[in-house]
């Protein structure tokens, strides 16, 4: 029980002295952590190995350390995506595999009013265009300007034609103006950028270099 005084409530009890009895008296000994996880958690969930590291620096003062528990905190504070590994692409020759995608809005419109750009990648020679655009879904009139451009320059069809599975990429009209041209579509899963690496970095090149230009 307590009691009011002035503005403070006081609470009437005896104060435990020894630090342990506290800990017992809340705890099973089963939830007391031992001192191995009770560094492990003092220094931010640390790894084993990097508390091997401090003790052989004597960081720790006396404290033997012992085989680290599994930590559920770390389960859920550290997971990450699994990595992706890297494409190999065995492209023989130009316009056999291209690689579009569209970056956008820009904060600060160009000087023609564009807020987005899309960009297509030749996989073989690497070469890229980039269209700037006022809305997203100019991209399909772009891509066939694009298209009918290089095979009339080049002589050759393009093949395959890999995109993420944004909107402006699967319109009706643009999936079967692909179908009658014989255009194989290769679409990434949704929210997986790292499926189409080629042109998200060079969206990244892309916006560095004009970042950069702009200093």
């Amino acid at each position: 029980e307590g009691y009011k005084e002035g503005k403070s409530y006081v609470l009437q009890g005896k104060t435990c002295v020894n630090d342990v009895s506290v800990a017992v008296a809340s705890k099973s000994d089963k939830d007391i952590p031992d001192s191995t996880q009770l560094w492990h958690m003092r220094l931010g969930h640390m790894s084993e190995r990097g508390m091997l590291t401090l003790q052989k620096q004597q960081l720790l003062g006396n404290q033997k350390l012992n085989e680290l528990k599994f930590c559920e905190h770390c389960v859920f504070g550290k997971q990450h995506r699994i990595k992706f590994p890297k494409a190999v692409h065995t492209t023989k020759g130009t316009l056999d595999y291209i690689h579009a995608d569209c970056w956008g809005p820009s904060r600060v419109p160009s000087l023609g009013g564009g807020r987005y750009f899309l960009s297509i990648i030749d996989d073989y020679s690497r070469m890229t265009w980039i269209y700037i655009m006022s809305h997203k879904n100019q991209a399909f009139r772009y891509f066939k300007e694009w298209k009918a451009l290089m095979e009339n320059q080049i002589g050759k069809k393009i093949k395959r034609f890999r995109t993420d599975n944004d909107l402006e990429f699967c319109l009706a009209e643009f999936n079967n103006f692909c179908k009658d041209e014989g255009i194989v579509r290769q679409l990434t899963v949704r929210n997986t950028p790292q499926q189409n690496g080629v042109a998200e970095r060079m969206n990244r090149t892309d916006g560095i270099l004009t970042c950069m230009n702009l200093r």
